[in-house]
């Protein structure tokens, strides 16, 4: 047993309590404004934000559950979410894996295509009049699904990935008759979990908080996500503290504006304990050129 001299135990103490110093640098906003979120409005504005409220209140969640439209938000993002990052992270992967492979034609020219649309942008303009004019996404739960469906920033990450993969593995497999789909579906995509839980946070996160899409292509409240509804909300709350109280009603603005964050980042926390483990390893082997 090797024994440790009493620097090297110093070290490793003052290492451990950095770590913990940190971890709770981190995790003590969260608290707080969660706190935050359960004290009263007259709490806030007296004593403002604490770790022990003077005054509990649940009244900015009940403001926030009680319009029926919340629940008709959850079901439109959790489904915009789950099905855009399913097709998402397919079409990525596969044209990732397309120009990984050194004997397809022309790879290089479609890099070049996707890295082009990563410097140059046509407008919002044009990009708007092609999703309603041509491809006729106005008032569809799609408009909140293709226009965000291919990230040229993903399909490098899993090129690079894919390209440090073995080529012998894919050899391997087409002498024994495998087709390009089976060597990617039974092959290519069991050895990237590493990557593909980094690219699905990825674009969950973007699905998710995004609320932009519904500005411009949806005028159905049935199928407005979460994110926007909660963007109109916060639009009133911010007139209400600007211009003054509902009726007799004070409305608690600012305890609402935290209950809000903790409404939306509630259902895609919980992604993170799942993919933690691949994370740093999936965004530092995608990110090197191999």
């Amino acid at each position: 047993m090797i024994q440790r001299s009493l620097s090297d135990k110093v070290m490793q103490v003052l290492i451990h309590f950095i770590l913990l110093a940190f971890g709770l640098t981190c995790v003590y906003p969260f608290i707080l404004t969660f706190m935050a979120s359960i004290s009263s409005e007259k709490s806030i504005l007296d004593y403002g934000y604490q770790l022990i409220p003077k005054e509990f209140s649940l009244l900015a969640y009940e403001l926030v559950f009680k319009d029926e439209f919340i629940y008709s938000g959850y079901t439109v993002s959790i489904f915009v979410t789950v099905a855009g990052t399913a097709m998402s992270l397919l079409i990525c992967g596969m044209a990732g894996y397309a120009m990984s492979i050194k004997r397809v034609k022309y790879r290089n020219a479609v890099a070049i295509y996707f890295y082009l649309t990563m410097v140059f942008g046509a407008g919002l303009l044009p990009w708007y009049l092609v999703c309603t004019q041509f491809l006729h996404l106005q008032n569809t739960v799609l408009a909140l699904i293709l226009p965000g469906l291919v990230s040229p920033f993903n399909v490098f990450l899993m090129r690079n990935y894919f390209a440090s993969i073995p080529s012998e593995l894919i050899e391997s497999a087409e002498i024994d008759g495998c087709g390009v789909m089976r060597t990617f579906v039974q092959i290519i995509i069991p050895l990237s979990l590493p990557i593909m839980a980094t690219i699905t946070l990825f674009i969950g996160l973007a699905y998710w908080n995004d609320w932009a899409s519904a500005l411009w292509f949806i005028d159905n409240p049935d199928l407005y996500p979460l994110q926007y509804m909660l963007f109109r909300i916060e639009s009133l709350m911010s007139f209400v503290k600007q211009y003054g109280s509902m009726g007799d009603m004070t409305m608690p603005t600012e305890t609402f504006q935290v209950a809000t964050l903790f409404v939306t980042i509630g259902p895609i926390i919980f992604l993170y304990p799942f993919i933690q483990r691949y994370f740093v390893k999936g965004i530092m082997i995608g990110a090197v050129k191999g």
